[in-house]
């Protein structure tokens, strides 16, 4: 989807950051390749919140408690859901990074609950969006058009809700 789309919702780009100096050290360590919309969103708009609602990490954020930084909600996350579904397994259907094809990531709500990207199940095909509100749904569209849908209010998953809007929180390290 093309980035210039999301200016109706949530004004223009506040970072418009550099999108391989954002993403090399990350996707090294990594060794995949994410996706290129969703790269684009994120080094665009950087940090934030959307709606008040959903908070959008960043791989060059500030870290600590009150800082964005991607690494850090991959690191909580993978605690978190690693501990549970070991004990629930019938209630986490989804693999988490670090398990091999684990789902990243990459924004949680005001309440806890989180939206992941999972990695293409097989060459070729693409990247798709997982969202855990209590219940897990997976959603075969790219990370800014589960977004897009979220704001226009065409998703049926209540993840996003209200006028849309966008607060920087935090900043890019340099």
């Amino acid at each position: 989807m093309e980035l210039s789309r999301f200016r109706e919702f949530l004004g223009q780009p506040q970072v418009n950051g550099d999108i391989s100096r954002d993403w090399r050290a990350l996707e090294a360590g990594l060794a995949e390749q994410l996706p290129q919309d969703y790269k684009e969103f994120v080094t665009a708009y950087g940090p934030g919140c959307i709606n008040d609602q959903l908070y959008l990490f960043h791989p060059r954020a500030a870290g600590g408690e009150e800082g964005l930084r991607l690494e850090s909600l991959w690191e909580q996350a993978s605690q978190a859901f690693g501990d549970l579904s070991s004990s629930y397994p019938e209630l986490y259907p989804f693999a988490i990074y670090p398990a091999r094809g684990g789902c990243l990531p990459v924004c949680r709500s005001i309440s806890g609950n989180h939206v992941f990207i999972q990695p293409p199940a097989k060459r070729g095909d693409g990247w798709s969006v997982v969202v855990e509100m209590g219940e897990w749904a997976r959603l075969d569209m790219s990370f800014t058009d589960f977004l897009w849908s979220a704001l226009s209010g065409e998703l049926e998953i209540p993840i996003i809700e209200g006028d849309a809007s966008f607060e920087r929180v935090g900043g890019v390290q340099p």
